[in-house]
C-alpha cells in the first residue's frame, strides 16, 4: 500500500495559489487529504475543487471548525464557542434547543460544504473539569458529561446528516489537565472506573450516535496504558476504543507536530501510531519524510474506506442569516452572577488582556452612548498598575480578555494575580473569553460572555446601561 494514503498534511489557504503545485504533487502521490488553515473563501474553494478534480478518489478536506467556517476561512461565519452555545440553550426545553442546534450546525455544514470541506474536526467531547485548563475551557460544552453528551451528539447528528464527517476529540478526554498538549504532554491521573463514569461518557454516547471519526489526544493515561505511551500512539488505547467501546469509524491522531510528542521523534511516533492501529496521521511536519520513513520501516497503511462526499454545487444559504444566528446565540449566552447593586454612576474601565493585543474598542464605544466621558486604560502581561491609579469615586469595571488558543502558553499566574488584586476594588468583572478567570471571585458582579465578538461586547454593554 501507498504510505501517503494515511497522511492528512496541512494546507495553508493563504498560500494555496502560490503553492498549488506542491499540494497537487501530494495529491498525485496519494495523500488521504488535507487539513485547511486560513485563506479567503472563494480562493480556497477554487483550489480545493482543483485538487479534488485531480484526485483518483475523494480527498478528506478537514478543518478545525469548532466555531464554524469563519474560525479558519475569511468570509465564513464565526459562531460562539461551544461553552457559549451550551450556556445559551441549557435552560431551553430540549425540543427548542434541538431546533436551534439544527439551524446552527446546518449553517456549519452548508458553509463547509460550499467551500469543499467535507470533514469538521469537532465536536470537542472533553469535559472541562479543571478550571486551570489552558487549552479546552470554552471549547468544551460544559463541566458535566450530560451537557457535553447532549450538545456533542446534536452536532454530530446534524453534520453527518448533511454529509459532513464529524470527528470527536480528544479521546480519552483532555478536560482535566492544566497543560496544553501543543506544548508538552499532559498526564491524566484518574482511574479507569472513574473515567468510564465521567470522561468517557460523551465519547461512548457519540459512538452510539454513529460518529464517523475519533481523534486521539496526545495524553498520557496510565489507567489505559501503564507503559506511559501517549494515547495517540498507544496500541492499548486504540484496542480499548475499538474492542471495549465498540468504535468502528476512522481513528486519527491529533497533529503530529505538537509538543506533547516531544520525547519521541515525530517519524518514530508516526510508526508507533500506525502499528497501534491508528488509521490516519494528522498534520505531519514533512509529509514526504514521513512517507519515506514509513516505507523504510515496512509500515504500510491498510486500505481505508473513507466514505467521503464532495460538492462544489450551489448550496442554498444566506451568510447574513448565519451572522444573525451567531449574534442571537451570543446574546443569549451571556450570564450575570453576583451582587448587581444599583445603576453605575461614574464607570472606569480597565481592559486586562493576557496577550499583547488591543481589545475592547467595541465595548468602550457601546458604553460611551450612556457615558460620553468614559475613562479607561489597558493592561498587558507583566504590567503592574497600582490600585491608586483608579479614582476613588469611580465604579471600576474590569474587562478580562483571555482567548483560548493553541501554542499560546499561558500568562495565567499574572492574570490570576491581577484579577485577584482587583477583587476588593472592582464592582464588575467581565470575562470576554475564559470564564474561569473570574468565576471564583466573591462580592462582585460577574458577567461571562465566553468570547470577544462585536455582538458579545455590545450585548454586555447593553446589559450594563439599560
Amino acid at each position: 500500500m501507498n504510505p501517503y494514503s494515511c497522511l492528512i498534511p496541512r494546507l495553508n489557504g493563504k498560500e494555496i495559489e502560490e503553492r498549488f503545485e506542491y499540494y497537487l504533487g501530494l495529491v498525485k502521490k496519494g495523500v488521504a487529504g488535507f487539513i485547511v488553515f486560513g485563506g479567503k473563501l472563494e480562493t480556497v474553494r477554487e483550489g480545493i475543487k482543483k485538487l479534488q478534480d485531480a484526485s483518483h478518489q475523494p480527498l478528506m478536506i478537514a478543518s478545525d471548525l469548532e466555531q464554524g467556517l469563519g474560525q479558519q476561512i475569511e468570509g465564513g461565519t464565526l459562531f460562539p464557542p461551544a461553552m457559549a452555545v451550551a450556556s445559551a440553550l441549557r435552560s431551553a426545553r430540549q425540543k427548542e434547543a434541538s431546533s436551534t442546534l439544527e439551524n446552527l450546525y446546518s449553517a456549519f455544514a452548508a458553509e463547509a460544504w460550499y467551500t469543499g470541506i467535507n470533514t469538521i474536526l469537532a465536536p470537542v467531547l472533553d469535559i472541562n473539569t479543571n478550571p486551570l485548563n489552558p487549552i479546552i475551557a470554552t471549547r468544551a460544552f460544559g463541566e458535566d458529561h450530560d451537557s457535553v453528551s447532549f450538545f456533542g451528539c446534536e452536532m454530530i447528528g446534524v453534520l453527518q446528516e448533511k454529509g459532513i464527517m464529524a470527528c470527536g476529540k480528544h479521546f480519552p478526554g483532555h478536560g482535566d489537565t492544566e497543560i496544553d498538549s501543543h506544548i508538552t504532554l499532559p498526564v491524566i491521573h484518574k482511574g479507569l472506573s472513574l473515567m468510564e463514569h465521567h470522561e468517557l461518557v460523551p465519547f461512548r454516547n457519540a459512538i452510539h450516535k454513529g460518529l464517523g471519526m475519533m481523534m486521539l489526544g496526545h495524553l498520557r493515561v496510565p489507567s489505559l496504558d501503564p507503559s506511559g505511551k501517549p494515547a495517540s500512539i498507544s496500541e492499548k488505547v486504540v484496542s480499548y476504543l475499538r474492542s471495549t467501546m465498540g468504535f468502528r469509524g476512522l481513528v486519527i491522531t491529533d497533529a503530529m507536530n505538537m509538543g506533547a510528542l516531544g520525547e519521541y521523534h515525530e517519524l518514530e511516533a508516526s510508526v508507533m501510531a500506525l502499528n497501534a492501529g491508528v488509521d490516519l496521521l494528522l498534520h505531519p511536519t514533512d509529509p514526504d519524510s514521513t512517507a519515506s520513513f514509513l516505507r523504510q520501516n515496512n509500515v504500510l497503511p491498510q486500505p481505508l474506506s473513507l466514505n467521503l462526499t464532495q460538492s462544489h454545487t450551489a448550496v442554498s444559504f444566506d451568510f447574513k442569516e448565519h451572522k444573525k444566528l451567531s449574534d442571537e446565540i451570543s446574546r443569549m449566552a451571556i450570564t450575570v452572577e453576583g451582587h448587581k447593586g444599583g445603576k453605575i454612576k461614574e464607570p472606569f474601565v480597565l481592559l486586562v488582556n493576557d496577550e499583547h493585543t488591543e481589545e475592547g474598542d467595541v465595548f468602550l464605544d457601546a458604553m460611551r452612548h450612556a457615558y460620553p466621558g468614559l475613562n479607561y486604560r489597558s493592561m498587558f502581561p507583566e504590567d503592574d498598575i497600582p490600585l491608586s491609579a483608579f479614582p476613588e469615586d469611580c465604579d471600576l469595571i474590569v474587562c478580562v480578555f483571555s482567548r483560548i488558543r493553541a501554542w499560546k502558553g499561558t500568562h495565567v499566574d499574572w492574570l490570576r494575580r491581577t484579577v485577584q488584586s482587583l477583587a476588593g476594588k472592582a464592582r464588575i468583572f467581565i470575562s470576554f473569553g475564559n470564564p474561569y478567570v473570574i468565576k471564583r471571585l466573591e462580592n462582585s458582579t460577574k458577567i461571562c460572555a465566553f468570547w470577544a465578538s462585536e455582538s458579545a461586547q455590545k450585548a454586555v454593554a447593553e446589559k450594563l446601561t439599560h
